[in-house]
């Protein structure tokens, strides 16, 4: 999963600036992102995002920076492959040819992408399709979902694409145009109980990578926006009511940390019951046995959180969290598809 595409969102969508955005479209051979990686350069100089190791990025922003007030659209292409000193392959680690798309942030663009994101953020994924003419030019661009809704600048019949299977693709649809698709996955949610001072480095480190963040706790005074700046959403409710009251999804990740045995109970107890991804326990293993004692444990149940690192502290354990919460995403995304 792209995790560039959701910083790349929240900027365009918060973000009045002049932009453009900047699509991996096709690679032959091997390059350092794929199709679908995607970055942001703002007329203020503001970038999100990467294409590459660091090794397009100074020049497409020049190329793009020239004439960023007139761009519309146009098809960059890089070729990694010669070793040559006056060519991009000497010593930067790639051995590919790269195809990059460029376009404009137009109004309508911008409010279309408002949709997009509203709706990753809402557990829904969106296929993106552009329109491309022989001439490089996007002439067209769609957003599509699963239920059939749709939205965006297109003229002419609809495309069945979307109905395929793979996740990113290019495809010459006839003599005229090319057809790019691409799936923006749904935001993944990691939802945290217990908002300690060990759960601030795991909120802030999970935003970082991607995932919209949702912390809860029973204590007013530390579950706040203050101590959690990054998080979506703060929720005050006791372990019961929480589980009763929100609304969860089957890819969520939640994590329960409160460091209060009888709320840990109450929280597994009821969590076990909902569908979704991952659910992970911080503490030893034998007070996690303890706490399962007769219970059924599934296989997406994780005690003691983490992966096995000999992480010490709240930093190092925040990151053996997320590495461990990557790794069951992206076994997650590859069997979907």
């Amino acid at each position: 999963m792209r995790t560039d595409i959701y910083e790349i969102l929240d900027t365009v969508c918060d973000s009045p600036c002049k932009s453009v955005l900047a699509t991996i479209i096709d690679v032959q051979g091997s390059a350092y992102k794929k199709e679908g990686s995607t970055m942001l350069f703002q007329k203020d100089g503001q970038q999100v995002g990467l294409l590459s190791g660091g090794c397009l990025e100074q020049d497409l922003f020049a190329r793009v920076n020239d004439f960023l007030n007139e761009l519309t659209s146009m098809i960059v292409t890089y070729d990694l492959s010669a070793e040559d000193d006056l060519s991009w392959g000497q010593g930067v680690g790639c051995n590919g040819i790269i195809k990059v798309v460029v376009e404009s942030i137009t109004p309508m663009f911008r409010e279309d992408l408002r949709k997009v994101r509203n709706l990753v953020n809402r557990g829904v994924d969106v296929t993106h399709i552009k329109k491309i003419s022989t001439k490089d030019k996007v002439i067209g661009y769609l957003f599509c979902t699963e239920e059939g809704g749709f939205f965006g600048q297109w003229k002419g019949d609809l495309p069945a694409i979307h109905q395929l299977e793979e996740k990113t693709l290019l495809l010459q649809s006839d003599q005229e145009v090319s057809l790019f698709k691409q799936t923006i996955v749904a935001r993944p949610r990691l939802i945290i109980y217990g908002a300690g001072a060990d759960a601030i480095p795991l909120a802030n480190l999970a935003h970082h990578t991607g995932f919209q963040v949702i912390v809860a706790d029973w204590r007013p005074a530390y579950c706040n926006e203050k101590h959690f700046p990054y998080a979506y959403k703060t929720y005050i409710a006791s372990p019961n009511e929480f589980v009763q009251s929100f609304s969860f999804s089957p890819s969520d990740s939640t994590i329960v940390m409160t460091h209060n045995y009888e709320k840990d109970n109450q929280l597994i107890q009821s969590l076990l019951a909902k569908k979704i991804s991952y659910l992970g326990l911080l503490g030893s293993k034998a007070r996690a046995e303890k706490l399962l004692k007769g219970v059924s444990i599934p296989e997406w149940f994780h005690f003691p959180v983490g992966l096995s690192i000999g992480a010490e502290g709240p930093q190092e354990i925040a990151v053996s969290i997320i590495a461990e919460l990557i790794q069951n995403k992206t076994r997650r995304v590859a069997f979907v598809r």
